[in-house]
């Protein structure tokens, strides 16, 4: 028995001797407002890498989470917030903590304090998709003013900022640009839905000849077929992205940042490419098929700051003039 005791004493001394370390261990609980789809495929993946760590999913809206979130504090039970918008986590700082990522240096769109509290993951950036059976190119919009143009009256589909995130960074985008008056403008020119996913849906069956949606989108309707293009808007368009970070104060932080090492690697951001066709963060990572890389299009700062304080206000005035 001591002799047992002591192999085992000298086989941990002469692991820390070499620097050899335990695999980690214990729980994860990650909430995701991302798909079902692409969270599994990174718990996947993090739990190839790290077999031991059992990790407990929550799929929910953003909506629900931040809620859920609120509820719980100052003892959530939640350790990752996975894919929720920017202005997000600006709008909840607090309930976040700061870490700073092994690959912090390969990541350009993240939160620019010290340490960083949340990192960029995808980038829906915001485009016009066009139905190319149903307009000449010379009929395209090209920029953000030309939405109001009086021959795309009932014309162009767009989905509620009050019941879409990406709907809301859209009518954002354009008041930065030209102020209330524009948003009266636009409001009689499009139909508005409840989800921003039957926006791409219904330009690609020509219901409507443009929608506004994530570039992401268009690039999933091309590669099935559909008649259908991606424009940029001449004014430019929002750098924005989703984004995951640590919440303060959750069950298991050690496990919290180790997962936050692996969902920045230039692996990760690669199943988010082949998974969800969207863009990422990562200059290094492949834009999807059929969009142009992210240097070529015309970017303008989106303020997550601001798009967070005034949401509210922003979003009841638009409400109340598309009844």
């Amino acid at each position: 028995m001591k002799y047992g005791k002591c192999l085992m004493s000298f086989a941990i001394l002469a692991s820390l001797a070499l620097g050899i370390s335990a695999a980690p261990t214990g729980k994860l609980v990650i909430w995701s407002a991302t798909s079902a789809t692409l969270t599994r495929a990174l718990v996947d993946a993090f739990s190839a890498k790290y077999p031991d760590i059992e990790v407990e999913v929550i799929t929910a809206g953003s909506g629900e989470l931040l809620a859920r979130l609120r509820a719980e504090w100052p003892n959530p039970s939640g350790d990752i917030l996975l894919g929720i918008a920017q202005e997000a986590f600006e709008g909840y700082y607090d309930y976040f903590l700061g870490y700073k990522v092994a690959e912090d240096d390969k990541i350009p769109f993240k939160d620019p304090r010290t340490p960083p509290k949340y990192y960029g993951m995808s980038m829906p950036i915001q485009a016009f998709i066009v139905n190319t059976e149903l307009l000449k190119p010379w009929e395209y919009p090209r920029c953000w003013k030309d939405l109001v143009l009086p021959m795309y009256k009932g014309k162009i589909i767009m989905a509620n900022p009050a019941t879409s995130g990406s709907a809301y960074s859209q009518i954002f985008q354009m008041h930065e640009l030209y102020g209330f008056e524009f948003l009266k403008l636009l409001a009689p020119n499009v139909t508005f839905v409840a989800s921003s996913k039957i926006v791409p849906e219904a330009v690609a069956r020509g219901e409507y000849v443009v929608g506004v949606t994530g570039d992401y989108n268009v690039a999933r309707k091309m590669a099935e077929g559909a008649p259908v293009t991606v424009i940029y808007p001449c004014e430019g368009t929002g750098a924005r992205f989703d984004a995951t970070g640590i919440i303060k104060n959750g069950p298991n932080p050690e496990n919290a940042k180790l997962f936050m090492d692996w969902v920045t690697t230039k692996e990760a951001y690669e199943i988010v490419v082949k998974v969800r066709f969207r863009r990422t963060v990562r200059p290094d990572v492949m834009a999807p098929e059929g969009l142009p890389p992210l240097n070529d299009i015309p970017l303008i700062p989106y303020d997550a700051v601001k798009a967070a304080e005034i949401r509210d206000e922003l979003t009841t005035e638009f409400v109340d003039l598309i009844g």
